[in-house]
Formats: C-alpha cells, sequence, structure tokens
C-alpha cells in the first residue's frame, strides 16, 4: 500500500531533479518473474529501477536501516529485505527471497553488494548467480549511467536481454561466474552507451 502510494510522488521528485532517458524498455517482461541486476553509484538507484520498471521489485537493504521501529515498519513497506552484511546469519533473508521469486514477483539486486566509489570497481559478490541458478528465472542486466550536464544531471538506464542461466557457460563455481557475467553485461551496455554519445 505504502509503495504504492510513494511510488508516484517519488517518480515526480526524481524527474524534477534529474533528466531521465531509458533505453531498451523492450527487453522488460511483463508478467513472468526476473531479477533485476544493476550497477550500484548512488543512493537514487533503488528508486531510478523502480520508477522505470512497473511492478514492483523487492530489494535487500542493510539491517542498520531497520534499527528503529519507524523505519523498520518504512522499509518493510517498501518490501526491502533486512540483510546483515558484516556476518549475520543470511538463512532468513535468503529464504524471503526465493519465496517472493516462487510467487512470480521481482527481486532486484546490485551485484556488487555495495555503492561503486571514484569509479573503483568492486568484484561482484555470489548473490545474483545464487539466485538466478537456485530458481532459474532470467536476470535483466541494467546499466545506470549518471551524466554532468550544464543544468541538471542526466541519468540513463540502460536496459539490456534478458539473460538465461542455461546459457551461460560455466568454468568453476557456478554462482560466482554467472555473477561475474552478468556483470560483463551491465559493463558492456555502459560501454556501448559511452561509444553513442
Amino acid at each position: 500500500m505504502l509503495y504504492t502510494l510513494l511510488k508516484p510522488i517519488a517518480k515526480l521528485i526524481l524527474y524534477l531533479k534529474f533528466r531521465i532517458e531509458v533505453i531498451g524498455t523492450e527487453h522488460i517482461p511483463h508478467q513472468t518473474p526476473y531479477i533485476v541486476a544493476a550497477n550500484h553509484i548512488s543512493n537514487y538507484d533503488p528508486l531510478v529501477l523502480s520508477c522505470t520498471i512497473m511492478r514492483k521489485i523487492h530489494y535487500m537493504a542493510k539491517v542498520e536501516l531497520f534499527r528503529s521501529r519507524f523505519s523498520s515498519c518504512f522499509f518493510t513497506a517498501l518490501h526491502a529485505i533486512p540483510i546483515d552484511r558484516h556476518g549475520g546469519n543470511p538463512i532468513r533473508p535468503v529464504r524471503k527471497v526465493l519465496k517472493i521469486i516462487g510467487d512470480g514477483e521481482i527481486f532486484g539486486i546490485f551485484p556488487e553488494g555495495k555503492r561503486r566509489k571514484n569509479e573503483k570497481e568492486i568484484p561482484p559478490k555470489r548473490g545474483v548467480g545464487y539466485f538466478a541458478s537456485k530458481t532459474g528465472i532470467p536476470i535483466l542486466p541494467v546499466a545506470i549511467i549518471f551524466l554532468e550536464n550544464k543544468y541538471r544531471k542526466t541519468i540513463k538506464v540502460i536496459i539490456g536481454p534478458l539473460i538465461y542461466v542455461n546459457d551461460v557457460k560455466v568454468d568453476k563455481s557456478k554462482d560466482t561466474t554467472i555473477s561475474l557475467f552478468v556483470m560483463e553485461q551491465i559493463k558492456t551496455l555502459m560501454m556501448l552507451e559511452n561509444l553513442n554519445k
């Protein structure tokens, strides 16, 4: 309910603050479940994805955001799933994600696990590979690019074709190989967009 109420407001604020360009919407499935995987460069990234894709997206969020009763209720209402990134028990959030996917809904994940700072590359975590291989659902790769302009920043959202885990050639660890492949596809989307400038 809160998600539905806040989404148009968030979208309005986002479009007033930034110039938004979305490329590749034809790749977005309209009914089937899938995993949205994107690079992570800003706190706006979850908002950008949620405003780009019409269906609701569930995300994992750091457990620190759920410390107070108010913030816990707020982020839970926004379909965020608390995860302890510093050695906590991952079983409960993992089961929650698997249930969400099993119910036919969309799960969003940033393979790098945290925001990238100063253009420094972060190796992807196993998460996106694990959930994709465990459930068999496709992955929608998305590149988010922030561009500096004279008057206001532009956010480009480039959506690539679906990635099916069975099409990924596995060498060693299946989860790691899939995660690396997904991140490479996201980088490719970013490079292609830079060439088209």
